[in-house]
């Protein structure tokens, strides 16, 4: 890694970790206020309140990084203009694009981690944090995390599921019957089992009751008593039940395209709004380059003029960014644009603008 590079590196990582730091303490502070009674009336002890942390922190970053990229690169822009040394490594030959090649490869970065967290943690983690301060709040583990009455039907592999019990901690099921269904509706097998446990993989249905039927839908035979039964063809997870339960916003992009193709009578409404939720999952990790985009720019040419000025310009674009994104979202979920145009619309407009104020930076 060339001087140039480190050099440019450190002038945006130091401040970006000290906002990360300050934002994150915020928050925690800010949280304490509204839970802090609950936990002291239930007696939540420190660790306690560190695992809820644990749990709320990943969505939150989610949120808070791409503020705390556009203030680091303000800062560390603004201090670069200021001192000239933009205007020296211009002198030297270096070229505009050079120089801002670093903070653009730290927003692609910024915006895979987002991606990674906002697709695999932080969705689950933010709805076991609700789940806990609901415990905290009542104090009955059988009404926090145990979901019941779950009923599915599985289009797409021709299942019917009726679960009386389901521990959303383990995914565990109690009192539960699975129908195989013919590609006529009809019934081929009913699967009834006191107990459904997910281990390595695979359900394994204990106490079981196998009913099977022939052709006509008539029984075929006496049920068959089994103890434990491996269920090698049922492909459903804990996850796809999880689905049923959880509202949007704590599902994972995959699980929602998951939840789209198992309920096919959903309506044309609800299908947009998932869609548009969809979108906006994908399209959430792509806000920390269009930060580095707006922010390379604006601290660059506000360096001379104080960093207030700059602050003000950049928090604008950004919440013209946010109301375009609210707008888009709600236009989509009314079907008056696609639903995918719901979710990537600010992406697209202020990814196609901002690499003209770089150009125009030369």
């Amino acid at each position: 890694m060339k001087i140039l590079t480190k050099y440019l590196l450190k002038s945006l990582l130091l401040p970006l970790l000290y906002c990360l730091s300050g934002f994150t303490l915020l928050f925690i502070i800010g949280d304490l206020f509204d839970n802090f009674s609950d936990f002291l009336e239930n007696g939540t002890a420190p660790l306690e309140m560190l695992y809820y942390y644990s749990l709320a922190l990943p969505s939150v970053m989610v949120l808070i990084l791409p503020v705390c990229l556009l203030l680091a690169m303000l800062y560390s822009l603004s201090k670069l203009t200021r001192h000239s040394e933009i205007i020296a490594m211009r002198a030297g030959g270096v070229s505009i694009y050079r120089i801002v090649l670093p903070f653009i490869g730290i927003g692609v970065l910024a915006s895979a981690l987002t991606g990674f967290i906002n697709e695999t943690v932080a969705p689950d983690s933010a709805w076991r944090a609700e789940q806990y301060l609901d415990y905290q709040d009542r104090g009955r583990a059988d009404d926090i995390y145990f979901a019941r009455n779950i009923a599915l039907k599985n289009s797409r592999r021709n299942h019917v599921w009726m679960i009386q019990k389901l521990d959303t901690r383990d995914g565990s099921m109690y009192n539960l019957e699975l129908i195989e269904q013919n590609a006529d509706t009809s019934d081929a097998v009913k699967y009834q089992a006191e107990k459904a446990l997910w281990l390595d993989g695979r359900w394994w249905f204990m106490d079981l009751t196998v009913q099977r039927y022939d052709e006509n839908g008539d029984l075929a035979g006496a049920p068959e008593l089994i103890l434990q039964q491996e269920m090698r063809n049922v492909r459903e997870t804990p996850q796809t039940f999880m689905a049923e339960i959880k509202e949007p916003e704590y599902l994972s992009s995959r699980e929602m395209r998951r939840y789209l193709r198992t309920h096919k009578g959903l309506s044309e409404n609800t299908v947009a709004r998932l869609k548009v939720d969809l979108h906006r999952r994908l399209s959430t990790p792509f806000i920390c380059l269009i930060v580095t985009l707006i922010g390379v720019p604006v601290g660059a040419h506000t360096g001379r003029r104080g960093a207030f000025t700059g602050i003000m310009t950049a928090m604008m674009l950004f919440f013209g960014f946010y109301l375009l994104q609210l707008g888009a979202q709600a236009l989509g979920k009314q079907e008056l644009i696609p639903a995918w145009l719901g979710g990537w619309l600010p992406i697209l407009v202020f990814g196609a603008v901002s690499p003209l104020f770089i150009h125009r930076m030369r």
